[in-house]
């Protein structure tokens, strides 16, 4: 809320760099400043930015390194935009100490409106094979930083996509709320509806987008896919909307890291920042299961088919997340358990390698060499989502995330692997 009214952040990633103790615009945003971005930004249509300052701070000079984040805010706030800080994660003593002097602060700037403690565990987390109660500890113990030094900013963390219920699991973490990264166009709109219906608290989306470089992908696909996926988060009922990111980054790893920006690297603007404006008229539609849910990827070869229960009273679990790896782990692939606690995990390879878990239940992991139907061969085997087109699986141009449902059938060798049980988690 601000004041009496519903406030619904359409948010901005922005990039940035320390220099000379200093925090500053990320260097590939140009010679810009923080005014100068803020002010087109909010004439974009945008009302808050995530602020990256998750950076390795090394020995910096604490006093000017506030000033210059009271600066940062100072100009977002004269733009009218709220900021959300993402910060290092403070695992260690030094962290720790830096995150509390930043809160206190902090504590009573009324721009900053919520602190993102950690970005994408599934991929950051320095401690592999994490369990889920050790999670539920260290996320506590930063609720007690957060409701001791910043007792008027909300807190969170940002997930990469559903698997992080296998450690970081959102429904038990005492987060404000969620807030999600999807990327993929074939995966977005189930990590959504599955974020919509199982995480069990209020979630926005932090970051998406679509990549385009106004040739191999064009600009218009940007546009449609912002509004799809905004209206996507919508009829599930996301609290928040987040885009990836200010200006392209062509010193990034990948085409996403490239073109994922709204500004190229000429400081032109994209047309999909026309779009933004539009987003506030658009209107929550009931959700729709998609009809890639269960073969999210439109794998065709092989499946599994099994049941999620409850260990103690042997009812189904809805919502579970199932994770397969082939035999030397090159390829994983996920599904859900429906309302009957069955599902489907279909693949192009032989899966072998298991790890299984729901909200609020314990997460399970074992190998097991199943007895799939004999199959003559197995085309695509070693096909891994980031290198699926998309586009293969559209109706038409027309949309960004309608897709043709006939290429998610179940294959016709099916295997069982019989029910799977989990115990629900004591926290106490």
């Amino acid at each position: 809320m601000i004041g009496d009214s519903v406030w619904f952040p359409i948010m901005l990633n922005y990039k940035t760099d320390i220099c000379d103790d200093s925090v500053v615009p990320a260097r590939y945003y140009g010679d810009g400043t923080f005014d100068g971005h803020f002010s087109h930004i909010a004439q974009w249509g945008f009302n808050s930015v995530r602020v990256c300052l998750d950076m390795e701070l090394g020995a910096v000079d604490t006093c000017r390194l506030f000033a210059s984040i009271d600066t940062l805010l100072a100009s977002a706030c004269r733009n009218n935009l709220r900021v959300m800080l993402l910060i290092r994660p403070p695992f260690d003593k030094r962290q720790t100490e830096y995150t509390i002097h930043l809160m206190s602060h902090l504590a009573f700037n009324t721009t900053l409106w919520a602190y993102d403690f950690f970005n994408e565990p599934l991929y950051f987390d320095p401690v592999a094979d994490r369990s889920k109660t050790a999670a539920y500890r260290i996320v506590s113990d930063w609720r007690i930083l957060r409701d001791t030094y910043a007792p008027r900013q909300l807190f969170t963390i940002g997930f990469a996509e559903p698997i992080e219920v296998f450690e970081w699991d959102p429904s038990i973490l005492p987060v404000d709320f969620i807030e999600m990264h999807t990327y993929h166009p074939l995966r977005i709109a189930s990590e959504m509806y599955w974020y919509g219906h199982y995480c069990g608290k209020p979630w926005m989306v932090g970051e998406t987008s679509l990549p385009a470089d106004g040739d191999s992908v064009p600009y218009d696909w940007q546009s449609r896919y912002m509004l799809e996926s905004f209206q996507c988060a919508i009829d599930n009922g996301a609290i928040g909307f987040g885009w990836w990111e200010f200006q392209d980054c062509l010193s990034g790893t990948n085409f996403e890291a490239w073109y994922s920006g709204l500004r190229n690297s000429k400081n032109l603007d994209k047309p999909a920042t026309d779009i933004v404006k539009k987003l506030n008229a658009l209107k929550p539609k009931k959700a729709l299961c998609p009809v890639n849910y269960h073969n999210m990827l439109g794998y065709h070869n092989l499946a599994l088919e099994g049941l999620v229960a409850d260990a103690s009273s042997h009812t189904p679990i809805e919502g579970a997340v199932v994770r397969g790896w082939n035999e030397d782990w090159s390829v994983g692939i996920n599904t859900f358990s429906d309302a009957d606690g069955k599902f489907y995990l279909v693949s192009n390879d032989r899966c072998t390698h298991f790890e299984i878990s729901a909200p609020g239940y314990e997460c399970i992991k074992f190998t097991r060499r199943q007895n799939y139907p004999h199959i003559d061969s197995l085309p695509q085997q070693m096909l891994e989502y980031q290198s699926i087109d998309y586009r293969h699986f559209l109706v038409s141009s027309e949309s960004m995330l309608t897709f043709d449902s006939a290429a998610f059938l179940l294959p016709q060798a099916i295997a069982n692997m019989g029910e799977i049980k989990l115990h629900r988690l004591n926290l106490r």
